[in-house]
């Protein structure tokens, strides 16, 4: 299986900053992103409508190359490696809560 290095531009990485506040990704990895909607949606209010379509395009992006089972997903930024599949639902599982979050927020 190959490895795929997977970068996090902003805006989408604006916004898992805004939402790191359960630890630092350095020590937990997507574990210190919370998805509270409440939380995402207030980073939708500060930034407003265009940056969350963008950041909802950017982790699109990345949800389709995380679900790609040909390639081990890294991300240095994210703080995780999809090394089997418990770790790349997780992941998965991080970026589908991310993005209910951001619809939600678009929405307003």
């Amino acid at each position: 299986m190959a490895d795929v290095s997977v970068d996090v531009p902003s805006p989408l990485r604006k916004c898992v900053i805004f939402c790191e506040v359960e630890c630092v990704r350095l020590c937990c990895g997507v574990d210190a992103v919370s998805t509270d909607p409440a939380l995402i949606e207030d980073w939708c209010r500060q930034v407003g409508s265009a940056a969350v379509v963008e950041a909802r395009r950017q982790l699109a992006e990345l949800i389709e190359v995380v679900e790609d089972r040909s390639q081990c997903v890294t991300s240095d930024f994210l703080n995780h490696r999809t090394h089997d599949e418990a770790a790349r639902r997780e992941l998965l599982d991080f970026l589908t809560a991310l993005d209910a979050g951001l619809t939600a927020g678009d929405a307003l």
